[in-house]
């Protein structure tokens, strides 16, 4: 049971449980010790099954008297009437936990980098009831960003040292992939034995099970956040898995809106310099009008760039549309600087804006 139930509530229902368990063993005649070594404890639905069973068999033999099957189908109604018990108390808490994801987000709304939002996701993630968290960025890669582990920073620190050590590539051998190509929040089970988990963070972490929702932007995944319950001992269920998710969604909402802020200040960072820079030399602005592939400045690649540089792509977004690695990406950006004698990606930009028509086109 979650902390976050009432647990006045979970405390009377596991005795009534464990009253229908100890009906139950004596009315099948059944020894409690070895049937709960078995079965790990007493279960409403294995009790169901178990009561069904010798209930459906006493009656089809004519073995059994009027007198035993009514005691039969008597714990099958307090089976009943426990599990509806259970509901009762499962739904409660999950409301109660998904009403702190409103707030946890709230919390986030001060934030206008996408750096120290996505610094903040961890501890707001174990406010929801996770005992550990951690936000990563993928682009091709697997890149771990922050962790937040209660009570044990120097624990996270050491995860996240071992994960960007060697950064994974995220493909079919990762479970994280279909988080990742799926778009949609997954539970992960028996950590330590899975095939597709990162086997250094999984030594290191010791987690058996944990969850992942996808942070988008723009309907493409950019990060993932995962979270677990270690000190709590606690295998993740689909309530952990909402619970992430919902919030994970409310955390993409807040990416879209720092991203945009960040754009904006580098569009004003251009409108701001465009009086103090001066015009670039008549190569360059015939090198921006033509964009020949064999041009003396600019090729047609580093045109390229710079379109969707003002288009307001990220490096990472560029190096998916032009099919080429993020750092080529990066190695175009610097030469460009370095051709149109601009001293940032803004000015570049501002520099390529001034010499094209109006409607985006480039002048002839």
């Amino acid at each position: 049971m979650c902390s976050a139930r009432n647990q006045g509530s979970v405390a009377e229902l596991n005795s009534t449980i464990a009253e229908i368990a100890e009906h139950a063993y004596s009315a099948l005649d059944l020894d409690p010790a070895e049937h709960q070594q078995c079965t790990g404890g007493p279960s409403l639905d294995v009790l169901w099954d178990m009561v069904t069973s010798r209930a459906l068999r006493d009656f089809g033999t004519g073995d059994s008297s009027p007198v035993r099957l009514a005691e039969l189908i008597g714990l099958l109604d307090r089976i009943r009437s426990a599990e509806s018990s259970l509901a009762r108390i499962q739904l409660v808490d999950r409301t109660k936990r998904l009403s702190k994801v409103h707030a946890v987000l709230s919390e986030l709304g001060t934030e206008t980098t996408v750096d120290s939002l996505l610094t903040r996701i961890p501890e707001a993630t174990c406010a929801l009831g996770f005992d550990r968290a951690l936000v990563s960025t993928v682009d091709g890669v697997w890149r771990l960003h922050t962790m937040h582990v209660v009570r044990d920073p120097r624990w996270a620190a050491d995860i996240v040292a071992v994960g960007r050590e060697n950064p994974p590539i995220l493909d079919h051998g990762l479970v994280e992939n279909d988080t990742v190509v799926d778009a949609r929040a997954v539970l992960v089970h028996e950590v330590q034995a899975n095939p597709r988990v990162n086997r250094p963070l999984a030594e290191i972490t010791k987690s058996s099970s944990y969850g992942i929702a996808p942070l988008l932007v723009d309907g493409e995944v950019v990060g993932l956040v995962h979270g677990d319950c270690y000190h709590q001992q606690r295998v993740l269920d689909d309530v952990d898995q909402l619970l992430l998710s919902t919030f994970a969604q409310g955390v993409s909402q807040q990416l879209v809106r720092v991203s945009m802020l960040e754009g904006m200040s580098a569009i004003r960072a251009q409108f701001e310099g465009l009086g103090r820079w001066s015009a670039p030399g008549p190569t360059v602005t015939r090198s921006i009008a033509v964009s020949r592939d064999d041009d003396e400045v600019l090729t047609r690649r580093e045109v390229q760039i710079v379109r969707l540089l003002a288009a307001g792509d990220s490096n990472a977004r560029i190096a998916r549309k032009l099919t080429i690695s993020e750092g080529t990406v990066k190695t175009h950006i610097t030469r460009v600087l370095r051709k149109l004698g601009a001293a940032n990606r803004a000015e570049a930009v501002s520099i390529w804006l001034r010499n094209s028509d109006p409607s985006g086109s480039l002048r002839a």
